[in-house]
Order: C-alpha cells, then structure tokens, then sequence
C-alpha cells in the first residue's frame, strides 16, 4: 500500500511539472522582441492556465510589462490609446501584486505610470511621481534589486524629467543611469539607455577639475547613505574620481562630461555591432547614436 501511495504521489508531482508554465520561450522571444503582439495573447493564454497564485503572478507582472511595448508602437497622435494600454499595465501589476507580492509587478507599475506621465506632459502628470518613487523603493530597499538595469534607468528618468523643486535632481539621475548602464543584461543591447546617459553628461557639462572635485563629495555621501534608493544617487562617486568607467581606460577625473559622453555613445555602437540581432528599437538608437556621435566629435 505504501509503494503504491508513494507512487500516486510522485505521479502527482510528475503531471504538476509537466503543466506548469514555463516562461523560457516568452521570456527569451521578448528580449528579441519578435511579435509583441502574439506574446501578448500567448500570455493571455498562459493566464487562463495558470492554476496557482505565484503563476497567475507571473503571468500578470509580464501582461504589464508587454503593456509598455504595445503603448509604445502605437503613434505619437494615439495618445487615448496610449492612456488606455499604459493604465491596463497599472492593473496588471496590481493584479500581480494580489496573487503574491513580487519586486517586477512593483517595477513594471511604475514603469506604466512612468510612460502614461510621458504622454500625458511633465506638468499634468506631476501628482504621479511620488507613487513612482515608492514602488521604485519597494524594488531596490525591499527587495534588494540593485542589478535591475530597467529599475535604474526608471528612475534616472523620473529625477532627469521632473522639476528640481518637485523632487527632480540632474546629478542623482546621471549617477542612476550610470548603474542602470553597468547592469544591463548581456542578451540584450539598451542602446537608449547608452543614449540617456550620453545626454544627461553632456548637458550637465562639468570640466575635469569640477568633476574630480564633485565626485569626492559624492564618496563620502555613497560611504555614508545605507538605504540603496538614497545610497546610489551618489554611485557617480562610488569609486572616487579615479574610478575607470567600462567604456574608457581613462579615469573619470582626467575627461570632462562631454569627452565621457563620446565615450559612452562609441562604446554603446561597438556593442551594437558585435551583436547578431537587432530589435527595431535597436536599430532606431542605433541611428541616434550615429547622429550624436557625428555632432559631439
């Protein structure tokens, strides 16, 4: 009888495995953003399956992480449009969020909120940044997700875009771009990400003298904040003025912002050619990249 019951139940584990949701292939077709789309309805699909809390979960967070993408193929003038997917991907996550409380549900919302704001104007979507930065907190404090480069680049964005008297700060989101830049995935290519950061040096625009002085300020205030969201909007400073980027073999105080910002833009182009495919958003940035590159030498 034992033998038997031991038997029912490695049965029952062995059907278990064989129907849960495996997220490889929608995973691995995302990064290659190959018919956004279908993986769109595949997810669909996938929810209608899930049987547990932690699968409907996943499926969820990633139902509002495709938002993003559909959002953003629709035309500038769809800007209902835009509102109506970017709002679904807000559900989605909160959706996420009741099924079982995760980091990516947290990410993706404000990544959501993040675009519907773009849409909706810097000025009218103000009241939108706050929420922002708490679920950006849940991701990096909570959670202790300091290698999401989408989580960096989320909030490099939001202190870049707003005000300085509504909580924007030039320097944090320079500092936060610059992690978001160093933890990209190796099977992706964010060439806006490159992009982003090129800009945001370039405008800022300090001299050798004036970043060596800056980024030993920003030692000691990486050296004494604890919490990650506050601690790495000082990590331009983390190694000091005599770090070495992974662009160059120069030392941050020996090139100014816009020498750093080339370096950065060349950089991002070599690894846009030593990859074997690219997105259609690959090859947009691609072409600013060129453009910049050939304005800035």
């Amino acid at each position: 009888m034992k033998k038997f019951l031991s038997l029912v139940v490695l049965t029952l584990l062995c059907i278990t495995t064989l129907f849960a949701l495996d997220f490889n292939q929608v995973d691995s077709d995302y990064v290659k953003s190959q018919n956004i789309q279908g993986i769109h309805d595949t997810l669909q699909e996938m929810l209608k399956q899930a049987k547990t809390a932690e699968e409907k979960s996943e499926v969820l967070w990633r139902l509002s992480r495709i938002c993003i993408d559909l959002g953003d193929k629709l035309p500038k003038s769809d800007t209902d449009g835009k509102f109506a997917i970017f709002e679904k991907g807000q559900e989605y996550a909160d959706q996420s969020m009741k099924e079982k409380d995760n980091p990516m549900a947290y990410l993706w919302r404000s990544a959501n909120v993040g675009r519907w704001g773009q849409t909706k104007g810097p000025m009218n979507s103000l009241k939108k940044v706050n929420p922002m930065k708490d679920d950006l907190k849940v991701v990096v404090n909570k959670y202790n997700m300091v290698d999401s480069s989408e989580a960096w680049y989320t909030i490099a964005i939001l202190f870049n875009s707003v005000p300085g008297v509504f909580g924007g700060d030039k320097n944090a989101a320079i500092s936060y771009a610059r992690i978001s830049t160093e933890t990209i995935p190796i099977d992706v290519y964010y060439g806006g990400t490159y992009k982003a950061l090129a800009k945001m040096l370039y405008d800022r625009n300090w001299s050798t003298s004036k970043r060596a002085s800056e980024f030993a300020k920003m030692q000691k205030k990486w050296n004494s904040e604890k919490e990650n969201y506050d601690k790495y909007r000082y990590y331009e400073g983390h190694s000091g003025s005599e770090g070495i980027p992974i662009w160059s073999t120069t030392q941050l105080k020996n090139m100014s912002d816009r020498q750093e910002a080339l370096f950065i833009l060349k950089f991002a182009k070599k690894m846009y050619e030593t990859r074997q495919f690219h997105t259609e958003t690959d090859n947009k940035n691609y072409k600013d990249i060129l453009e910049l590159i050939k304005n800035w030498s």
